[in-house]
């Protein structure tokens, strides 16, 4: 949308678009934006696409923690003229599901038993992917006892432990509670911290790339990647935009693109800023699989490699 980060999209549209993914379910959740205008965002795009995936909208708050400081962020209207010329044209979504008002936390346990039922229904056959706010895993977790057991793997976008200017990172920041439930859930867990996302880059050659492709799908992500691009560009110094979340999806097409170490982490809950994540010593912490480092050119690769139609 309009101002917001694209990341998820490309994710969504690799997902979609790999012979190697078989994309069997998207729930929202309220980060970035509300969920249920994520819903409006995911339903627009798989229009585009022709893309025939469920779409739940998850839950509209934190487990625990008070919205409210992050959407007074989040929400915010902060572009100027100039920049806000760049997204001129791009529609504004329109919400998707809205849970009814008073009762949001029904969105979420909706999502949560989508996903309960999935991964129970299908034991050591799925990957549950995390690319916002981990509440609707969470609730999963909490909700199915044998969801830790069953998950073939989480993987998930978040955490920060040395990013400058960033203690915490949005994911992890916005619901404390459920990184925490979902890092000391005992399924096999891999996070991709945002130090190793940022060393991502995308530039002005990967959208003329993009550009060529000439696709359905590439000519719709070209409609808010070319101003996200410039605007990145723009506003953060750096000379494109960054795969947070692509990286996560790409790297279960391809694992050779990043390296890992074992690691032991936990949530900062009980002092501030909440959601510090921190890598623990001695035995104590939660067992994970972190992404230390990613080779930027096949992650491209892969992202473009499965935009790519095949030749006649």
């Amino acid at each position: 949308m309009p101002g917001a980060n694209i990341d998820d999209g490309l994710a969504l549209a690799l997902a979609v678009a790999s012979p190697h993914v078989d994309l069997e379910l998207v729930t929202t959740v309220a980060g970035n934006v509300p969920a249920a205008v994520g819903g409006g965002i995911a339903h627009r795009l798989f229009q585009q696409w022709d893309a025939q995936v469920p779409i739940v909208v998850g839950a509209n708050r934190p487990l625990v923690a008070d919205p409210g400081p992050w959407r007074r962020v989040l929400d915010r209207v902060g572009m100027s003229e100039e920049h806000r010329a760049l997204w001129a044209g791009i529609p504004r979504p329109k919400p998707a599901g809205e849970p009814s008002e008073g009762a949001p936390e029904d969105a979420g346990l909706a999502a949560a038993d989508a996903l309960g039922r999935l991964v129970t229904c299908n034991p050591g056959q799925i990957v549950v992917v995390g690319i916002g706010p981990l509440t609707n895993i969470a609730l999963a977790v909490e909700t199915y006892p044998r969801f830790a057991r069953d998950v073939a793997g989480i993987v998930v976008m978040g955490g920060a432990f040395a990013v400058a200017g960033r203690p915490i990172d949005t994911n992890f920041g916005y619901d404390p509670q459920a990184a925490q439930t979902v890092i000391a859930s005992g399924a096999p867990l891999t996070v991709v911290p945002l130090d190793t996302t940022v060393t991502t880059m995308f530039t002005a050659a990967d959208l003329e790339r993009l550009r060529r492709i000439g696709s359905a799908m590439s000519s719709s992500l070209m409609q808010t990647v070319e101003p996200w691009l410039r605007y990145s560009a723009q506003t953060r110094g750096i000379r494109g935009f960054w795969l947070h979340d692509l990286l996560t999806v790409a790297m279960l097409i391809e694992p050779s693109i990043v390296t890992t170490s074992p690691a032991r982490l936990t949530v900062s809950l009980d002092s501030e800023p909440h959601g510090v994540v921190r890598r623990e010593t001695g035995g104590t912490g939660n067992p994970v699989t972190l992404v230390e480092s990613v080779d930027n050119a096949g992650l491209l690769e892969v992202f473009f490699e499965a935009l790519t139609p095949p030749r006649a």
